[in-house]
């Protein structure tokens, strides 16, 4: 007849003395095995000579270390998993509002200084406008993230907790400038492309119209998305925006017009 297995219980009590017993066989095993024939006349010391060293601490240490390596407490779940942080929009708040003002400045103050120049073309236009957005997209990606890698490297070489990784904080900025800074273009696309399928030719001034709309629209569009994560109202941060662009836009446009004037 089969023997009931011991509880639970039972079985935490017994693990002292299974901890004993095997310190005392790690001990004395080996001086047993050396010299058989001498329990009595054999010290700890020989015992400990014979084995290779050690103590008796060292042994209960190394025993206890096996018994629970082989009886793993109950819950334990191994090394925890890092969860990855959701992307939100409230942590890119300046790279979006900095790179999206910054884009849509720098590509409409290029198409004021063409449209106030009379030696331009739709093309150089397009192919000056163009260029000039990926180029500072890129510059303005790379450098948001040299900085927010430097500023970490001053925190202690890690970034803030449950905030975006440099990288991330160069990527929001390259997005932003690219998306917002293309705005203005759009006018002179439009305009080309409406001016082949119609079959007439369209002086540029007429494309530079469509972009300031389209501008306009854009700045007062941006600083709404800006007035969702501060304390402030939609129409006022719009028309902020918009009025800061404008400024900047008339600069480059009257610049173009007196350099125009001055070289002819």
């Amino acid at each position: 007849r089969r023997q009931p297995l011991p509880s639970r219980a039972a079985r935490r009590s017994s693990m002292p003395l299974l901890l004993l017993i095997s310190a005392l066989a790690a001990t004395s095993g080996a001086s047993m095995h050396a010299a058989p024939l001498r329990p009595v006349l054999g010290s700890h010391a020989e015992a400990l000579r014979l084995r290779g060293g050690g103590s008796f601490g060292q042994a209960l240490h190394s025993a206890s270390a096996e018994l629970f390596a082989a009886n793993p407490k109950k819950g334990s779940t191994g090394p925890t998993v890092p969860v990855p942080r959701k992307l939100r929009l409230e942590d890119h708040v300046r790279g979006v509002v900095f790179g999206g003002m910054d884009g849509i400045l720098t590509t409409f103050a290029l198409l004021a200084a063409v449209a106030g120049s009379r030696h331009t073309s739709t093309s150089l236009t397009l192919v000056i406008g163009i260029s000039t957005v990926l180029a500072d997209a890129l510059s303005m990606g790379a450098g948001e993230y040299l900085s927010s890698k430097a500023e970490a490297q001053m925190e202690g070489g890690v970034a803030k907790a449950n905030g975006p990784s440099p990288l991330e904080k160069g990527t929001a900025m390259f997005v932003a400038f690219t998306a917002f800074g293309s705005m203005p273009l759009l006018g002179f696309i439009i305009a080309a492309a409406l001016t082949n399928l119609a079959g007439s030719d369209v002086p540029p001034d007429k494309y530079f119209l469509l972009s300031i709309a389209i501008t306009g629209v854009t700045l007062f569009a941006l600083g709404c998305i800006k007035a969702q994560f501060v304390q402030d109202k939609w129409w006022k941060s719009g028309l902020e925006v918009s009025g800061i662009g404008g400024a900047a836009a008339c600069v480059a446009f009257f610049t173009a017009k007196i350099v125009d004037h001055m070289i002819d």
